[in-house]
């Protein structure tokens, strides 16, 4: 290749994509719409709001600059992926899967999860946790806790927002921050709620739900 011949052949590639970009915000109807930049003193556009900000697909068939601008715009957020673990309760009765086994505290590698066991009113151990915490900034986001949970107790959310300008307590999840229903987490994970393992799984956990309760309420009735 003649000296000179692949810079101008770059410039042109470079070129080439940056004009690209316009031509597909005119295509999609971006053209005379805001494309990020936060907050300004002066906005002609109207900011996006929660949840409908343009999600933006970079594959193959993608043309045009590969900027994201978020927060304004984002990347899809696939089903697989995984940040925070969550405790599901079923919405029909408001039932906490979780028993208080401690099997996943035993086996998260960085050790970031703790809980205590709820007491009936005669002192007797209750299958409940009484408290429950992960702390964000340790865990590392293996998934463990939630695939070795024997009461489909644990997921994985796929919330990843979770900065703030405190971290002593607020990075601190507690029982009430980690509860999700199963609504939720079906919204979330279409695919695996509908699979025949999770449905097997479902199924496991309503019969030792009923046991569960009639062994609850037959503490309750012994005070």
């Amino acid at each position: 290749m003649p000296i000179g011949r692949g810079l101008i052949r770059g410039h042109w590639i470079t070129l080439r994509r940056f004009l690209l970009t316009f031509v597909c915000d005119l295509r999609n109807g971006f053209a005379f719409r805001r494309r990020g930049g936060g907050p300004l003193p002066v906005d002609l556009f109207r900011p996006p709001a929660r949840g409908e900000e343009r999600v933006v697909v970079q594959d193959a068939r993608a043309e045009g600059l590969f900027t994201v601008e978020y927060p304004d715009e984002r990347l899809p957020v696939f089903e697989r992926f995984r940040m925070l673990p969550v405790l599901i309760y079923d919405d029909e009765d408001g039932y906490v899967r979780c028993t208080n086994c401690t099997i996943c505290a035993k086996v998260c590698p960085p050790q970031c999860i703790w809980m205590s066991q709820a007491r009936s009113p005669r002192g007797t151990v209750a299958p409940l946790p009484e408290e429950f915490f992960i702390d964000m900034d340790v865990c590392m986001n293996c998934g463990l806790c939630a695939e070795y949970c024997p009461f489909d107790a644990i997921k994985m959310n796929q919330n990843f927002e979770l900065a703030n300008s405190e971290r002593h307590q607020t990075h601190v999840f507690d029982l009430r921050d980690l509860l999700v229903s199963s609504e939720y987490y079906r919204q979330t994970h279409p695919e695996a709620w509908a699979s025949e393992y999770e449905v097997n799984e479902r199924a496991k956990v309503a019969k030792r739900k009923d046991q569960r309760l009639q062994k609850a309420l037959g503490t309750a009735t012994k005070v």
